[in-house]
């Protein structure tokens, strides 16, 4: 019964899902401190007694802090019922344990934008493995390490640009977003790159509105920072799309022939933002025809299937 009570009786705690995609990451690049984060999750997420007492210690040495106790009320939270858990105080928790660049980027981007930085959805199992799936497929068909020029069509807040720049040469990655809530949150979290000569930049733009010229490229303006229009060029090396099923397939079918497209899709019909699943991979192949495939696979998520095309159009 007191086992019950722990699990169910704080929802907060059942809601830090953006936990099982950080777990997720910190698998993939096999880091130090893997064991660490996991006991983390197994205390604060489950009341794990061994996970608590080995991270109480770790509290000792660490000496007090000015976060010190509210450290503890969340290594604690599901045997004393503490209920004021947030994502901000629980990844301020992990930033704190965890020494790892990524984190610590995500901890900044949330503290800054509060709930529209939404952890969940851009941080749970699914989105993360998708995203590192994407990034490791790609590492092997560009073995050379380079993609000049990336246009990342409904690109969202791009988080995945972080895991592209630490893979490839980019020149420029352009992230382009009818959500104009995204352009200064996206490029809030890529803020590095945006300050580098716009190697990182988002661009209000309605990705079926794009008009490609003969020698296959596009124009479009970027906003900077007196808020002044500048019109730019983009001749992408690569496309990519990774939010299919929120969309028509008018974007591919207007992408000339010879380009290189990366595209993600899943058969999650039960989520109402999405218009355009699939069923299947033969589905996804199909609806996207490429005249040279590089790759085509799936990746199961647990709620969902999510579907990978690579190819040249």
């Amino acid at each position: 019964m007191q086992r019950e009570y722990r699990e169910n009786s704080n929802p907060a705690a059942q809601n830090l899902y953006w936990m099982n995609g950080i777990e997720s990451y910190l698998e993939h690049t096999e880091h130090p401190e893997l064991e660490k984060f996991s006991k983390i999750k197994r205390a604060i997420m489950y009341g794990n007694p061994w996970a608590i007492q080995d991270l109480c210690v770790k509290e000792v040495y660490r000496g007090t802090t000015p976060d010190s106790m509210e450290f503890f009320n969340l290594i604690f939270n599901q045997w004393t019922g503490y209920k004021e858990i947030t994502h901000k105080k629980v990844l301020n928790f992990v930033t704190n344990s965890i020494h790892d660049e990524y984190i610590q980027k995500i901890n900044h981007w949330s503290q800054t934008w509060g709930n529209k930085a939404n952890l969940n959805e851009h941080f749970s199992r699914g989105q993360m493995d998708s995203k590192l799936w994407m990034v490791d497929k790609l590492s092997e068909l560009f073995p050379q390490k380079q993609i000049p020029t990336i246009a990342h069509y409904g690109g969202w807040y791009a988080t995945v640009a972080h895991h592209l720049f630490q893979h490839f040469e980019i020149t420029n990655y352009w992230n382009l977003e009818t959500d104009y809530d995204c352009l200064r949150i996206s490029e809030d979290f890529n803020r590095d790159q945006v300050s580098s000569n716009w190697q990182f930049k988002s661009i209000g733009i309605d990705v079926n509105d794009i008009y490609w010229r003969k020698d296959k490229f596009f124009r479009c303006k970027a906003v900077n920072q007196q808020g002044k229009k500048i019109e730019v060029e983009i001749d992408p090396d690569l496309i990519i799309n990774t939010s299919c099923e929120h969309m028509s397939e008018n974007w591919f079918e207007q992408i000339p022939q010879g380009k290189t497209i990366c595209l993600q899709t899943n058969n999650y019909f039960s989520n109402k933002q999405h218009i355009n699943c699939c069923e299947n991979l033969q589905v996804a192949v199909e609806k996207y025809p490429m005249e040279e495939l590089y790759y085509s696979g799936e990746l199961e998520t647990g709620n969902y299937t999510r579907y990978m095309i690579i190819g040249r159009k």
